[in-house]
């Protein structure tokens, strides 16, 4: 090789690595680095630093976004920012100003800026931002302004902690508190957990998952780590496939928060340290695990139109939210029947409660759970709106399951709900395009060859009943009082969780709604008879059909009526097995539930991989 030759071709090489680097560093100075520091933690405290790259405007816009995804729920998220402050990176000072509650407009002359803040963290129940001495739950949305123009952009996300913190997130890691993003939808769908923690690891053939518990709490982290691989077995028979190879379980044991958010392949759920055990509030807590598993691909992977992509700063409406949320607490039971986590004892009394519920909801009859998706961003769960309205969880778990059997009956249990949602995470990335109502009724249609608009007309646009004992006898089951339930008798009221004898909701048409009691009316006796939070469930309990005298504050002033309570028939039901049921039932039933009717005790357990859990524990 002739000299000349190998000089060329070290220069093109020399070029090329020039290039590599130049391309690199180009890209990293076009990404929005975010780092924050908790210097002030036990205040619920943390500095947070915004770099923006260099842009065109003269001028550029930040912003906090008013609400999170997976609460369709204003929050206003820029109230805890205090002490905005810009600079450019020579460190000389920049003129802004507020444009509104959630807006800051920066003079930057196109060049790169330096946003710093206090943000004040101490909302764990909204499971947005909390920050203490022992660690801090991030939700981007509710931590880190962002420009609109660079929401495409990369992002690197870094945190300076205590020296014992661990960092973990779904996000891809740089380092050990730091974190990559490929752009701003992807940051605020990945929230952050560090702090001090207990971490297990497992795998499901080649999917990894993590599992962290933060606080002390009465959890089981072993048993919980077997049933959450159970979890991922069964969800592979629905979809096929994953839209993730890592997926993160941030477990929270507090003192009184509870709820959980799905993310893209994350989820925080919330529980009292008190309420891992005993076996119903294990179950409780599994059923939550199974409702974020399934949201991955319900709302992550695929969504209605009016969610995507997501307006950060406003309400995004849909007459399809029962899908996003009812459909996924319908899921979520069956998935965890079906991988023998529940008994059938306990699915069929899950199943009682929310036919309890619905019957005992007299909005059912006011609202439709396509005008409740639509207005679920006003929605609260109070008096007016379980007698003037539905929810979209309960309503809509119990209108999927309608569908479910509706497109099994078409197509004689060759088709069923889950093979609408296989087909819609095949056609609709969320990344790029959600699917709207005629989307989703030609892909019912073309699963079942038949029109879906009769049904959609009935239960969806409006307010038809639901009939419940055509759906159970098509798997073998009746509805019926419990014998121990035919003597009780009923006021129509329920009372205040943290304040047992201040009514809470008065039932529309009940004895007490007619009698004339309402919501904030405090009982003090019945029949001359004082009441306390001890004996209040047992008096409930032992009314019969004879009139009583009820004593009552309201407004602090004593008062008193008269009235007769009257059996419910709605309450105190059970599900039971209907006698010989035929062939078609028991296969029904156990295409639905994964097991066979009334046999459940010999069922198989469901396959658990071997070599699940490692630990990673921090104390």
């Amino acid at each position: 090789m002739s000299i000349k030759v190998l000089l060329s071709r070290c220069l093109f090489w020399l070029f090329a690595v020039a290039f590599i680097v130049t391309v690199r560093a180009h890209a990293s100075d076009n990404r929005v680095k975010y780092s924050i520091s908790f210097e002030q933690a036990v205040h619920h405290l943390a500095e947070v630093t915004v770099e923006l790259p260099n842009h065109s405007e003269p001028s550029i816009d930040v912003q906090m976004p008013a609400w999170r995804s997976g609460r369709y729920e204003i929050l206003d998220l820029a109230k805890q920012v205090r002490n905005f402050s810009v600079k450019d990176k020579k460190g000389k000072t920049l003129a802004w100003q507020q444009m509104d509650k959630s807006t800051w407009r920066i003079e930057s002359d196109g060049k790169a800026v330096v946003i710093n803040y206090l943000l004040y963290a101490n909302e764990l129940g909204d499971r947005t931002r909390h920050i203490d001495e022992t660690h801090a739950y991030l939700d981007a949305s509710a931590v880190f302004l962002y420009a609109p123009s660079m929401r495409h952009f990369e992002i690197e996300v870094e945190l300076d902690t205590p020296r014992k913190w661990r960092s973990v997130s779904g996000m891809k890691r740089l380092g050990k508190h730091k974190f990559f993003a490929p752009n701003y939808d992807h940051f605020i769908d990945s929230p952050i957990e560090t702090g001090i923690h207990s971490s297990y690891t497992f795998a499901v053939n080649e999917r990894k998952y993590e599992a962290v518990f933060w606080s002390r709490g009465n959890y089981q982290a072993d048993k919980i780590i077997r049933d959450l691989a159970k979890l991922d077995i069964e969800a592979a028979k629905i979809w096929g496939t994953f839209p993730f190879d890592y997926y993160l379980y941030i477990f929270h044991a507090t003192d009184g928060p509870r709820g959980a958010t799905e993310h893209i392949n994350s989820t925080v759920i919330q529980r009292q340290r008190d309420k891992f055990e005993p076996r119903k509030d294990y179950i409780n807590l599994i059923l939550t695990a199974a409702h974020e598993l399934v949201h991955t691909w319900n709302v992550k992977a695929y969504r209605p139109s009016g969610l995507v992509p997501y307006d950060f700063q406003h309400e995004n409406y849909s007459k399809l939210l029962w899908v996003a949320e009812g459909t996924t607490s319908y899921f979520d039971g069956l998935i965890v029947r079906r991988a023998n986590i529940s008994t059938e004892k306990e699915f069929l009394e899950e199943l009682t409660k929310s036919i309890e519920t619905h019957l005992n909801r007299p909005g059912r009859q006011v609202q439709s759970i396509a005008d409740a998706s639509f207005n679920a961003w006003i929605e609260k769960t109070n008096d007016f709106t379980v007698n003037h309205g539905v929810n979209i969880y309960s309503e809509g778990a119990l209108a999927s399951w309608a569908l479910d059997f509706y497109i099994r009956d078409l197509t004689e249990d060759k088709a069923s709900l889950e093979t609408v949602h296989k087909k819609l995470y095949q056609e609709f990335d969320a990344n790029n395009l959600g699917f709207t109502v005629d989307d989703f009724k030609r892909v019912i249609e073309d699963v079942t060859g038949s029109s879906i608009e009769m049904f959609w007309n009935t239960y969806i646009d409006n307010t038809q009943p639901i009939n419940f004992e055509t759906l159970l006898s098509q798997v073998g089951l009746k509805l019926q009082l419990k014998a121990t339930a035919q003597e009780k008798f009923d006021l129509g009221i329920t009372f205040d969780k943290t304040q047992p004898l201040l009514i809470d909701k008065v039932q529309k048409d009940s004895v007490a709604w007619k009698a004339g009691l309402t919501k904030g009316d405090r009982l003090v006796a019945i029949d001359g008879l004082r009441l306390s939070k001890d004996n209040l469930k047992l008096k409930m309990d032992e009314l019969t059909h004879k009139t009583i005298t009820l004593h009552y504050f309201r407004r602090d002033e004593l008062a008193s009526l008269t009235l007769k309570p009257v059996k419910n028939l709605n309450r105190g039901l059970e599900l039971v097995v209907i006698e010989n049921p035929s062939e078609q039932q028991k296969l029904r039933y156990k295409l639905w539930t994964g097991h066979e009717l009334s046999n459940i005790s010999k069922s198989k357990q469901a396959d658990e991989p071997k070599e699940l859990l490692s630990s990673d524990s921090e104390s």
